[in-house]
């Protein structure tokens, strides 16, 4: 998911410290943090967590420990989840649905012959996001306390306005199309545990919370928003698909020597390459998003008799573990809600 401009600015990132983030509001893209859960949060078996009823609850399991590790640290988050998508990007859903049925497939396969390996790789690439998992994962958030909204159309691009307006003060995502929608910066792995499995290599590798600033990215690229923009549609967005030989690298120098997109596509046409897209109407979807200018978050305040009967009687959570978590939880938030306190007053 996203636009794979990764490779170009990964040496951009700038390890931060959560602490410092205190009071902050801090917008997530809920989309992305469920679908990490849900294709990561899996047992010894390589299966997906479940109740005693069968149900899959790896979002339930992930969403409550990493909401309550940033509440711990003062963050105020915020959760927005995705629309309407454009209608450019239902190639690109349909083709991930097709993906998504093939690797279920191979999934159900690996199962039968109990291929670890395989039930982790296939079942990461068959997990999915469905109507309930969203709509248990908002009433969890409701019992947290932490502030909902459904964008009319694209969640990244809600958050990226949002920060750039200074409605938020930072976007988390692990995508990084937040750039392309104009946010000045971006976090990275606030969400999710500090180690991350790399299936194909059986071995765990570090995910430290990180910061990258997208002009710091203009400048040593030597590129505008705009020119970012570019390069994204000619490797490929969520509403276009990549010109075919046509990488980061060569993209980057393509924007970088041309003050134009039509003196790219000529370039390109005389490479016989196949540009069956309008760029204008691509480009804009990122320049003129759809987006609520004036968002109304669902708000509720921190309810722990309902968390945990919500926690303990639907997703099977262990009570006295539970208990003694939020006793935990509770405490060192209070604390915090205390130096905030005594930071004001001095």
């Amino acid at each position: 998911m996203g636009v794979a401009i990764g490779s170009l600015i990964k040496e951009y990132r700038q390890d931060i410290d959560l602490k410092n983030f205190k009071n902050k509001k801090i917008g997530f893209d809920a989309y992305n943090m469920l679908y990490q859960f849900v294709t990561t949060i899996r047992g010894s078996d390589g299966l997906p967590l479940k109740n005693k009823s069968g149900d899959v609850t790896s979002h339930i399991n992930g969403l409550f420990y990493r909401v309550t590790n940033i509440l711990k640290y003062g963050i105020q988050p915020f959760f927005v989840f995705d629309g309407t998508s454009n209608k450019l990007k239902d190639q690109t859903k349909q083709d991930r649905r097709q993906r998504r049925a093939d690797a279920r497939v191979k999934y159900n396969i690996a199962i039968e012959k109990e291929n670890i390996f395989d039930i982790y790789r296939y079942g990461k690439q068959s997990a999915t996001i469905n109507a309930d998992i969203i709509d248990q994962s908002k009433e969890l958030l409701n019992y947290l306390g932490v502030p909902c909204f459904t964008a009319p159309g694209e969640a990244e691009s809600q958050i990226s306005v949002m920060v750039k307006d200074g409605l938020l003060d930072y976007a988390s995502s692990q995508d990084y199309d937040c750039f392309l929608f104009g946010s000045p910066h971006l976090l990275k792995n606030v969400s999710i545990s500090g180690k991350r499995k790399v299936i194909s290599k059986n071995r765990f590798v570090d995910n430290l919370p990180c910061i990258i600033y997208a002009d710091t990215i203009y400048k040593d690229l030597n590129i505008t928003r705009q020119k970012l923009i570019w390069l994204s549609i000619l490797i490929g967005t969520d509403f276009n698909k990549k010109i075919i030989g046509v990488g980061p690298k060569t993209a980057l120098k393509l924007v970088q020597n041309n003050d134009d997109f039509e003196s790219i596509i000529t370039y390109l046409k005389s490479k016989n390459k196949v540009i069956d897209f309008d760029y204008k109407v691509v480009e804009d979807i990122f320049l003129n998003p759809n987006i609520s200018k004036n968002p109304e978050f669902n708000k509720s305040n921190f309810n722990r008799i309902k968390l945990e009967e919500l926690l303990i009687n639907k997703y099977d959570f262990e009570k006295a573990r539970l208990e003694n978590y939020l006793d935990n939880f509770i405490k060192e938030k209070d604390n915090v809600q205390k130096q905030k306190n005594i930071t004001k007053w001095f």
